[in-house]
């Protein structure tokens, strides 16, 4: 057998044209590897080789009307490069570079059958949509964990590439798909699922067959008897924050939020923007009240539907930012507005 071919996909900020000023950028074609194909050659040893790139803007791929116009041709270049395995990302915990790794290896597979992988963050809004459609390696959160995400997802190019069988996921390092297979056990279940309860009350490891996930309830809040009694306060996770982002509040996995006064003279795009990185912020760079709506809230408190607004509002960027975080935040934000007599809030996101 000769070196086997693989293609990637991989976004604006891994083929070196810049960060979210290019998002929008179209597609790219490189003949070899770029970015993580590269680290990814390294580790296959000669085994397989990146025959070809394309790159594309997170925010130019997930626009439906780009995807049409480009979508025959990304077909042709898949084609015309005749490779043994399509690898998409690893895109971490970006929802915007999930959905399109998803949507590109929904369409080669859909359309071409070739084998696809792709890598992300269990908790990337991507996995949802595209579990049953390509195998996700189970990657770092961030591209900080790049050295430690890009062994599992080469491992597994390598493996459809050579058409093996996949081992379990816990075993391959993949996200598990809820597909089940049959498979021939030395024990019966009677025997397994008693190894498993001795193993549980002595204490023991063991690993369960059938493995439920664990939400945390969270009580909802009382209804509000009557709004036009009641302050109202103004929080957005979109990332408005005044120009040049004074507080520092990170893009992406925010870990700070900031409060901002309002003045309606200068409420506009000339002194507010939004640095968040999941969404195209393009709308609300252009009238920053379509994330902090004020003045429709005073139109309420004007007409007596509420009783009164705080004339300033927080904000973060709510995007890869871990439950522990987001519980730090929240609470901060809480005491915050209940020091000021705030009992409701308007809260918008993306």
């Amino acid at each position: 057998m000769g070196t086997l071919k693989a293609l990637c996909y991989i976004n604006q900020f891994f083929a070196g044209l810049g960060g979210e000023e290019m998002a929008h950028e179209g597609l790219h074609v490189y003949e070899g590897a770029k970015g993580p194909g590269i680290g990814m050659e390294g580790l296959w040893k000669g085994e397989m080789k990146v025959v070809r790139t394309l790159a594309c803007g997170d925010n130019f791929f997930n626009l439906e009307q780009n995807y049409e116009a480009i979508k025959d041709q990304l077909l042709e270049l898949v084609k015309e490069a005749e490779p043994d395995v399509i690898i998409a990302g690893p895109a971490f915990n970006a929802g915007r570079y999930g959905v399109a790794c998803g949507k590109f290896c929904e369409l080669v597979s859909d359309t071409l059958g070739i084998p696809t992988v792709t890598g992300m963050f269990p908790t990337n809004p991507a996995v949802g949509m595209y579990l049953r459609k390509t195998l996700i390696a189970d990657c770092a959160e961030t591209a900080a964990g790049m050295r430690t995400s890009l062994p599992m997802l080469a491992a597994l190019a390598l493996k459809l590439a050579k058409r093996e069988p996949l081992a379990p996921a816990n075993v391959d390092k993949y996200l598990p798909t809820g597909l089940r297979t049959n498979e021939v056990d030395d024990n019966s279940a009677a025997y397994r699922v008693v190894d498993m309860m001795l193993k549980k009350v002595q204490h023991k490891p063991f690993v369960t067959e059938v493995p439920l996930r664990k939400e945390e309830l969270i009580p909802a809040a009382p209804p509000i008897q009557d709004a036009s009694k009641i302050k109202f306060g103004l929080i957005t996770m979109g990332g408005l924050v005044p120009k040049g982002n004074p507080d520092k509040i990170k893009m992406y996995a925010a870990e700070s939020y900031g409060t901002y006064a309002i003045d309606l003279s200068t409420f506009n795009k000339e002194h507010y923007e939004s640095v968040h990185g999941g969404y195209d912020t393009t709308a609300v760079n252009a009238d920053p009240q379509r994330l902090i709506p004020y003045t429709a809230a005073l139109n309420l408190q004007k007409r007596g539907l509420i009783g009164s607004v705080a004339p300033y509002f927080l904000s973060t960027c709510g995007i890869g930012t871990n439950v522990g975080m987001g519980k730090k935040l929240g609470a901060a934000m809480a005491q915050q507005i209940k020091a000021d007599g705030i009992e409701a809030v308007f809260l918008t996101s993306t």
